[in-house]
């Protein structure tokens, strides 16, 4: 019978964080999380070894992620959301340290490992309005409906060295941009659950490696709290 190799690596990491939150203008709150990584990948076969070939991306390596947003309530139910996330690298990362610009918690127009880069920024921008419900058995003691329109964008390095080591590139296309707009409408009551229905419509370019270029993107999130 025919057996598939097997790429065995061995990632040993450190990491320290700094995270909080500043109640800064009337009515917004500001988060931010600034966390250092450093660490090792050790490509221990042959298959490893290959998969890493002509990126060089075993060994040592630092990365350094950032995340900033701010919520400001604007006017009667509706407010305001912006933030920012990134990451830094010293050199090409292992697969296992890219950063990923898509999916439901980045550009949400793009499936979950497209935009898989060494350094990328994604930033994203929200006008949300909320509302009460009636306090209905099934919906909760104090159930709400939020909904909101967005537009994200991600910009990124497939590399952060993009030469292969024989004068040629690792990558044709190494730099992405991801981009979508879209809706999303969420019903919750704090401290139960939280359910949340996302249509996002792709603006930008498609993933070169994407094994989905779909235009239009759904996602479903439940959450029940115990």
């Amino acid at each position: 019978s025919n057996s598939s190799p097997r790429g065995r690596k061995q990632v040993n990491i450190g990491s320290a964080a700094i995270t909080g939150s500043v109640a800064d203008l009337p009515g917004g709150l500001t988060g931010f999380g600034l966390v250092g990584t450093t660490g090792n990948v050790g490509l221990r076969s042959e298959f490893s070894r290959d998969i890493s070939g002509d990126a060089n991306s075993g060994g040592q390596f630092a990365r350094f992620n950032y995340q900033i947003n701010h919520d400001q309530q604007v006017w009667g139910p509706f407010s305001f959301y912006a933030g920012v996330n990134g990451q830094l690298a010293n050199n090409n990362l292992d697969a296992s340290q890219k950063f990923l610009m898509g999916g439901p918690s980045a550009v949400r127009a793009y499936d979950i490992g497209d935009g898989s880069v060494d350094e990328g920024v994604v930033g994203t921008a929200e006008v949300r309005s909320h509302w009460s419900l009636p306090a209905l058995a099934w919906l909760g003691n104090d159930p709400s409906l939020t909904l909101a329109t967005f537009y994200d964008q991600g910009w990124g390095e497939q590399w952060r060295n993009n030469d292969n080591g024989r004068g040629g590139r690792l990558a044709d296309s190494n730099n992405l941009n991801l981009a979508g707009a879209g809706l999303y409408a969420t019903v919750a009551d704090a401290g139960n659950y939280a359910l949340t229905m996302t249509w996002a419509h792709r603006t930008g370019n498609a993933d070169p490696n994407a094994v989905h270029d779909d235009n239009d993107r759904f996602w479903v999130s439940a959450v029940k709290t115990f």
